[in-house]
């Protein structure tokens, strides 16, 4: 028995697959936080930055990104290690709020056709906007513990007084919710949702803890906007 212990999982979200044989979504700007701990996922929203969950502050964590298949290599895959973590300053692991932070990289990614930076979002996300909801996968002949797949599901964007009426939505500050059109029975493994990309921009990051059923909470990304440029803007000589 395979023991997975991403937040995600525990709470019970899946996906179905239709078939005996799964094939990978198209999501180059997903990174996956590779560590001896619980595997997660963040966004490469700048050359040398990935935007993550603040919950996924983990010992020996490297970024992986690019090709995620351990036994098939196309050169797009890249590990890199971060030289800086900076979690949120108002961020709790006892009651995660303002779960986001931002890895450095130690030297810029190389973009290719499956690493690319994800804008972030420029505005506000309306109640009712479908919404890409982009994860990681076990493949179906993947045995070891860390994801090889992207995938990928739709769902509308809640408003914000049914989000506040459910049990992930009730406490916490600058999120939405999503709710997912269909409830997923996963035949082969369980899918890491931690992202959500609105208009094409990244909107949300999946809250610790929190999601589960046919509703998941996530980090508003554009309530963020500010501190995240503030750190990352280049500095001038």
């Amino acid at each position: 028995m395979r023991f997975i212990f991403y937040l995600s999982v525990l709470a019970g979200m899946a996906f179905f697959a239709h078939s005996s044989e799964q094939k990978e979504d198209s999501a180059p700007y997903l990174a996956y936080l590779k560590s001896h701990f619980n595997p997660c996922v963040g966004v490469l929203i700048k050359t040398s930055w990935v935007l993550a969950p603040a919950h996924c502050y983990l010992p020996n964590l490297k970024v992986m990104l690019g090709n995620f298949k351990s036994r098939i290599r196309d050169g797009t895959e890249q590990t890199i290690n971060p030289i800086q973590i900076i979690r949120y300053w108002n961020y709790n692991d006892s009651a995660p709020q303002d779960d986001i932070m931002l890895i450095k990289l130690a030297k810029p990614a190389t973009l290719n056709r499956k690493v690319q930076v994800l804008p972030l979002a420029s505005r506000n996300v309306l109640p009712g906007t479908v919404c890409l909801l982009s994860g990681l996968d076990w493949s179906q002949r993947n045995s070891g513990r860390h994801p090889d797949l992207r995938q990928n599901l739709e769902g509308p964007v809640m408003t914000d007084k049914t989000c506040q009426e459910t049990e992930q939505g009730r406490t916490h500050r600058n999120s939405f919710c999503i709710k997912f059109v269909k409830e997923f029975s996963r035949l082969f493994g369980e899918v890491a949702v931690a992202t959500v990309i609105c208009n094409n921009k990244l909107q949300g990051i999946e809250v610790g803890h929190f999601m589960g059923g046919d509703v998941g909470i996530y980090t508003n990304v554009y309530k963020y906007i500010s501190w995240i440029e503030d750190i990352t803007k280049e500095k001038k000589n």
